[in-house]
């Protein structure tokens, strides 16, 4: 299950992508949609990080907004003929900061907003210690800590990297304990009309699961689940489309027909 080098996507977007208006990443704008149209990009979501109450003073993953809003009306506008540029957010979810949250995405008619969990009860999930961790009990209280977030803030269109714990715990847990929990998450974002992603991240670091893990792209279509988006959450354009075929092929065996563009927060629904 690995996308050939040089293999042409099936897909001509990716719709989670950052620049460097995100802390973490030093590419500039401009180069990064060179690049993308240089890849045969068509449509491209620009969804860099504002992550409010994010705990590490290094990376506080804010943005100024109205430099940015100007810059990506600019780029839209200069590559409008050859790649449509979808103005975006990914937004990180973390109780106490919804209202911060909330003004932020309201300020702007975006296109597209990505809701994600970076932290986990006030500490960020990447520089996390695990060592001591009870994967188990860290794993349902994630879960549960995150339907409790997500039943009082529901401003976003996709959730991200659903199982992004996967990334960082070491360790590919059984999910049978928190199925549960997991499912009402997913009739959560069924209900309120919310889609997931397929987020191929977690190949470049080589933990060789997509995110959110299979089970949960199969449990969200069993239970009516339709709105899916793809997203290589590239922080350098060598990782545009990272392993999209084979993210491709995933959904269609799990039973979707469709993937969705968003423009003005709707959905598309465009045939796999």
């Amino acid at each position: 299950m690995h996308d050939k080098p040089n293999e042409i996507c099936r897909l001509d977007c990716d719709f989670h992508t950052h620049t460097g208006f995100s802390d973490d990443c030093d590419i500039p704008p401009e180069k990064m949609l060179e690049s993308a149209y240089a890849k045969g990009i068509k449509t491209l979501a620009v969804t860099d990080h504002y992550d409010p109450g994010y705990p590490d003073p290094e990376f506080p993953f804010t943005i100024d907004f109205e430099t940015y809003q100007k810059r990506l009306q600019k780029l839209k506008e200069k590559y409008q003929v050859r790649m449509e540029i979808l103005t975006g957010l990914e937004v990180g979810i973390m109780d106490g900061q919804f209202e911060a949250a909330n003004k932020i995405v309201n300020a702007f008619p975006y296109d597209f907003i990505i809701g994600s969990f970076h932290c986990y009860r006030g500490k960020d999930l990447y520089t996390y210690d695990y060592s001591n961790a009870d994967g188990p009990a860290m794993l349902e209280d994630f879960y549960t800590w995150m339907y409790d977030c997500l039943k009082e803030f529901d401003n976003y269109d996709i959730l991200g990297h659903f199982s992004i714990l996967d990334r960082y715990i070491g360790k590919l847990y059984d999910y049978a304990p928190v199925e549960e929990i997991i499912d009402e998450i997913l009739k959560l974002l069924i209900q309120r009309g919310k889609g997931i992603e397929i987020n191929t991240s977690s190949f470049k670091y080589g933990t060789g699961t997509w995110l959110p893990r299979e089970s949960i792209l199969k449990r969200y279509r069993q239970l009516g689940g339709e709105i899916l988006t793809f997203g290589s959450d590239a922080h350098d354009p060598q990782y545009y489309q990272y392993h999209f075929n084979d993210a491709v092929e995933l959904a269609k065996s799990l039973g979707y027909r469709y993937y969705c563009k968003f423009r003005e927060r709707k959905p598309e629904f465009i045939a796999l």
